[in-house]
């Protein structure tokens, strides 16, 4: 006779045998997606910095967007090694997306230069990544722990860094 505890264990069973795990007991798809995910938002972030950085002729604000970039050259160092213990090509933002969005800071910034303007495009793009970070935190259930690790640690950072774009406007 099975009891109700029994039937609740069941089909926990059934899934747990059903889904691809490793060692750290994670999904490996779901990982992987998660890997790509975070990938596309650093590597976006990345390229727009780089196409703003010729129209940034503040010194201080220059350094800072080097920064920046250095700091997000690191974190796709980390993807890599990452991708690379699961032997995994995390697949990159969709050229025509990046294009689409470089396109758009290269004529935002031909009708302004301003240290204001350059923060408000800064401040729309590092929302945007904020706001996909915590949908990829939220939808962590069974993503290997170090992969989630990286994720709240980017969304650490770009929170950080909208704050401080702040006092540019």
């Amino acid at each position: 006779m099975t009891t109700t505890n029994d039937k609740k264990k069941a089909p926990e069973q059934q899934e747990t045998q059903q889904t691809p795990v490793t060692e750290n007991n994670c999904d490996v798809e779901k990982t992987r997606q998660a890997m790509s995910d975070l990938y596309k938002n650093v590597t976006m972030a990345q390229s727009c910095i780089k196409t703003l950085l010729p129209y940034v002729e503040k010194q201080d604000v220059t350094k800072t967007l080097h920064k920046q970039v250095e700091q997000y050259d690191h974190y796709v160092e980390q993807l890599d090694e990452m991708c690379e213990q699961l032997n995994f090509d995390p697949t990159p933002a969709p050229k025509f997306a990046v294009t689409m969005a470089n396109m758009g800071i290269k004529a935002k910034m031909m009708t302004d230069k301003s240290i204001s303007h350059v923060a408000k495009i800064m401040l729309q793009g590092t929302l945007n990544g904020i706001i996909d970070l915590y949908r990829m935190i939220r939808d962590n259930d069974d993503v290997n722990p170090e992969v989630t690790q990286l994720q709240k640690q980017v969304l650490r950072y770009e929170e950080g860094k909208f704050e401080n774009l702040k006092q540019y406007l």
